[in-house]
């Protein structure tokens, strides 16, 4: 079968008024009907995201597969082309962190118009996992502004249980840090060691350093992971059974709080040769928003502190959404990144839920993490 560039060459052989011979009109012919039946496509490879929103991205992809190697924490943005009902677009991931995709962006007589994903919002992205499979996005409505569908990847949940603190201060710099309900505690501070990853594929799935002492509890912590790792945190909801003053009291507050860690082993086996928290990304610090506060209220009333139950009318309930990322990745547990054929490197991420209840007494809360 002829290649697009022979067929292009006859093509413009034709279009620049050469003596094209007669007898060479049906091979071409019968070559183009080949190769579209074929299903070739264009692949534009090595794709880099940039920027962050709708409007600011600059990399508009193309139909065809396009495969993106680059997604960072601050460039992570790219938008689907024009929109033509029929056509299809393939993306393919191969960075290390989420990718958001989103719908044509063009101005119009009176004012932008911006298409939708799957009867989304207008302009909300679709988020694509790093996970090197191709996600299809075909066009099912235009002129401009188009909608586009796809199928996403599946959502799991994590449920971590009703989980119970007892709290002895209301101040904001008290949090209580908690997995499930085996391992929570108040204590003061937000953030984590590096060495709760470090080692990562030889540590329980939950991890905790010690007991627990009296308060300030500054340097005791708790992690988890799960035994596959997720490619993305999208969505945490966290209930509680505290009730808040909602004329002159501050509402709860929550954050998801990372502790990562490169590690490099011997090819083969699960010993650590060296801590590579130096070498490439690790750390420790605010995974995602930083403290957002629970300020929806399930329908009631209730007196201002804790009730029995979880989901008592009047007590205090959030979402924190969005894209997940630090370090450069997007991963949550153990991901193997490369060998040198010396070492395997792999990158171990844990994560662990802090609550500011902002309240004395007996604190009950119940968090869902959804991950693709």
């Amino acid at each position: 079968m002829a290649t697009q560039q022979e067929i292009q060459d006859s093509i413009n052989q034709i279009v620049t008024g050469a003596n094209y011979p007669a007898n060479s009109m049906r091979p071409l012919l019968t070559s183009m009907l080949d190769f579209s039946s074929a299903g070739q496509t264009l692949v534009f490879p090595g794709l880099v995201a940039n920027n962050t929103t709708m409007e600011d991205t600059t990399l508009i992809l193309e139909y065809g597969v396009n495969v993106i190697i680059t997604s960072t924490a601050t460039d992570f943005a790219c938008r689907l082309p024009v929109p033509t009902t029929g056509k299809r677009i393939t993306v393919v991931n191969n960075s290390l962190m989420t990718v958001s995709l989103f719908p044509d962006y063009n101005a119009g007589p009176t004012g932008y118009l911006i298409g939708r994903i799957n009867n989304g919002a207008p302009g909300a992205p679709a988020i694509i996992p790093p996970d090197g499979r191709a996600y299809d996005f075909i066009c099912i409505e235009n002129p401009l502004p188009g909608a586009w569908v796809w199928s996403p990847p599946a959502t799991g949940q994590y449920d971590s249980g009703e989980i119970t603190a007892t709290t002895t201060s209301s101040a904001f710099s008290v949090n209580i840090a908690a997995s499930g309900p085996t391992f929570a505690a108040e204590r003061s501070g937000s953030a984590s060691a590096t060495a709760l990853a470090y080692n990562g594929l030889n540590q329980p799935l939950v991890w905790p350093s010690g007991t627990p002492l009296a308060l300030p509890n500054s340097n005791w912590y708790v992690g988890f992971r799960p035994s596959v790792a997720w490619n993305a945190i999208i969505k945490i909801k966290v209930y509680t059974n505290i009730v808040y003053d909602q004329i002159s009291g501050d509402p709860p507050a929550a954050a998801i709080f990372e502790n990562s860690c490169t590690n490099w082993y011997a090819p083969g086996t699960t010993s650590p040769n060296l801590n590579g928290s130096a070498q490439g990304p690790g750390g420790a610090g605010s995974f995602g928003p930083n403290f957002t506060a629970l300020q929806n209220i399930i329908p009631g009333s209730g007196t201002p502190g804790v009730t029995p139950n979880i989901g008592d009318p009047g007590t205090a309930w959030g979402e924190i959404t969005g894209t997940w990322s630090a370090w450069g990745l997007s991963q949550i547990g153990d991901v193997f990144l490369s060998t040198d054929g010396t070492y395997d490197y792999w990158f171990t991420r844990v994560i662990s839920l802090y609550l500011k209840p902002q309240v004395v007494g007996v604190v009950k809360f119940r968090f869902f993490i959804e991950y693709i």
